[in-house]
């Protein structure tokens, strides 16, 4: 599934997602849990403000990013530790 990402320069000049948007729903990335590159695509995965851990790829030859997988809050993967960001956020939506 293709997806809009807004991205920032890393330290190194690699481009990071730190927001992105699913089904008309804005999600900021809290923490990137881990990348790697498989040619021609670099993946990322990561946690967003609402708990869940996404598999993000970004294909580097269409110049395109995908959703390539979504995990449940408390998955395997995530810790519980990556979800304080959501306070803060809440509380600027008055929630």
């Amino acid at each position: 599934m293709n997806i809009c990402v807004h991205t920032s320069p890393g330290r190194r000049g690699e481009t990071k997602p730190r927001v992105f948007f699913v089904g008309g729903r804005r999600l900021i990335v809290a923490a990137i849990l881990d990348s790697w590159i498989e040619d021609p695509h670099r993946y990322f995965e990561v946690t967003g403000d609402d708990g869940r851990g996404f598999l993000l790829r970004y294909d580097s030859a269409r110049d395109a990013w995908e959703l390539a997988g979504v995990f449940a809050p408390g998955g395997a993967t995530i810790t519980t530790a990556l979800f304080q960001p959501k306070r803060w956020w809440s509380a600027l939506r008055g929630a």
